[in-house]
């Protein structure tokens, strides 16, 4: 698998409800067109409290709209509901150039922060 990302921002944990937070490895990710990249997430919450349902939304048209269809075609879910939200995106072509957010099923007007993903064509190395 080919995994590209040029630029890593660390990030600190965001409150998106008293006690949850989602954090990002990335800020911003740029991959090549045909590559593979992970959107490295992950998530805390309440001790005592479970977490039983997820989603992954994309930016297009002004809207957030929620990922259709996890694991069926170029997109799976590679987290879990303990606390990894990792999304992942194979042969990846330009109009995945987008902002991605991860949300709890349940909170879904809580503040939640994105992660953007710039796809770029074949860099060609002259020598």
């Amino acid at each position: 698998t080919n995994t590209a990302g040029l630029k890593v921002i660390p990030l600190f944990c965001v409150k998106v409800l008293q006690d949850y937070c989602v954090t990002y490895t990335s800020q911003r990710i740029c991959a090549l067109k045909g590559s593979t990249v992970d959107l490295s997430c992950s998530f805390t919450y309440p001790s005592g409290y479970t977490v039983t349902a997820t989603e992954w939304f994309y930016w297009m048209s002004r809207n957030w709209n929620k990922i259709p269809n996890y694991n069926a075609g170029r997109v799976s879910y590679r987290g879990n509901k303990d606390n990894d939200c990792t999304l992942r995106i194979t042969d990846l072509r330009e109009e995945d150039s987008t902002s991605y957010q991860f949300r709890f099923t349940h909170w879904p007007l809580a503040k939640y922060v994105y992660v953007t993903l710039s796809v770029t064509g074949t860099v060609i190395v002259v020598m």
